[in-house]
């Protein structure tokens, strides 16, 4: 009888990390023997992954097998994995305070409320934590959990070869410095911070420039729609809100960056920094929660500037070559150390308890 390790999962999406790992560690799974499985929300499930996913409703509880839940909200994905017979392993991937989205979306603040308050519970019948980071890992230990292993969140580079986007590239027709932000488009991000410190950059120290803000606006409409109408007040023209790219799009807008920056006052770890270095982009980031982690000496962080003073700063990146050649080269370090990990080997190691 073969062994089984399924994954439990609130959402399913393009572009979206947690979905990312789950099909990474169900390709590794499979290839040390495991019968393994997504399953997940179809409410919450791309429609171009819908041959990567059961639905919810056909997860079997079975005493034999393992049971994997990201934790990151709250879900009818948790509540499966609460009620399983199985063994339980649980990832935790932080949980976003509900306060960031508190009048934006209160059903998703409601959401994350119960998901943080359930989640010594959760952990307490977990047969095994892992945290995507050292920084939620001690958020953890803090809670009174034991045992919290770390397996840093997984990357994997994107898919080569695909051709440059022809929407995106022709959003990128005119020449000008390129500034983007990837991610989610939600509160704890503090978008409105960057698109004011680009109305300083843009204004003051270089007009031929933009911002592409890269991502669906899915996450929370009226944060979305908060931050169009902020930039209007500011009568930014040269700022691009993509909504949801593809993923030739977003190497495109990734290919054609001078600058990577974000201002999010929250992350547990923050996928799209190493993405940018991947494609040689120099990156700037708010220094909070996993980013320091993430970044492990590489790129700009920066603590509490004003909107004006990061623009100050993104325009010394983009013009000091010496500056910008030293954070290039502690970003190809890192990605030396991201490239050399063993994920297989990290992974069968995990699992161990569970063979």
């Amino acid at each position: 009888m073969s062994r089984r390790a399924d994954q439990l999962l609130a959402g399913f999406a393009d572009g979206d990390a947690i979905s990312h790992e789950a099909v990474a560690m169900r390709d590794i799974l499979r290839k040390a023997g495991w019968a393994s499985d997504i399953f997940a929300d179809p409410r919450h499930v791309s429609p171009s992954l819908t041959g990567q996913f059961r639905p919810l409703s056909e997860y079997r509880s079975d005493a034999g097998a393992v049971a994997i839940h990201h934790y990151s909200i709250g879900s009818p994905a948790l509540d499966l994995f609460a009620a399983s017979n199985a063994k339980k392993i649980m990832i935790y991937h932080n949980i976003t305070p509900a306060d960031f989205f508190d009048g934006f979306d209160d059903r998703v603040a409601a959401q994350l409320r119960a998901a943080r308050a359930a989640l010594p519970e959760i952990g307490a019948k977990a047969d095994a934590i892992w945290a995507d980071s050292a920084f939620n890992a001690a958020e953890l230990s803090a809670l009174g959990l034991k045992n919290v292993r770390v397996l840093p969140l997984l990357f994997a580079p994107p898919q080569p070869g695909l051709a440059e986007d022809p929407v995106a590239l022709a959003q990128l027709a005119v020449k000008l410095k390129t500034i983007v932000f990837v991610g989610r488009i939600a509160p704890n991000k503090n978008i409105e911070a960057l698109i004011e410190a680009f109305y300083w950059y843009h204004k003051a120290m270089n007009p031929f420039s933009r911002l592409l803000i890269v991502g669906s606006e899915r996450s929370c409409p009226r944060y979305f729609a908060m931050l169009r109408m902020f930039a209007g007040e500011l009568d930014l023209q040269n700022i691009g809100f993509t909504g949801f790219a593809s993923e030739a799009q977003i190497q495109t807008y990734y290919k054609h960056a001078d600058l990577f920056v974000t201002a999010s006052r929250h992350e547990g770890f923050c996928l799209p920094l190493l993405e940018a270095m991947h494609y040689g982009v120099p990156v700037i980031a708010q220094k909070t929660g996993g980013i320091p982690e993430a970044l492990n000496g590489a790129g700009a962080m920066f603590e509490d500037l004003r909107p004006a003073e990061l623009a100050g700063l993104m325009h010394r990146v983009l013009n000091d070559d010496s500056l910008r050649g030293e954070i290039l080269e502690s970003q190809t370090k890192r990605l030396a150390e991201v490239r050399a990990r063993n994920v297989e080997a990290e992974l069968a190691e995990l699992m161990k308890d569970f063979s």
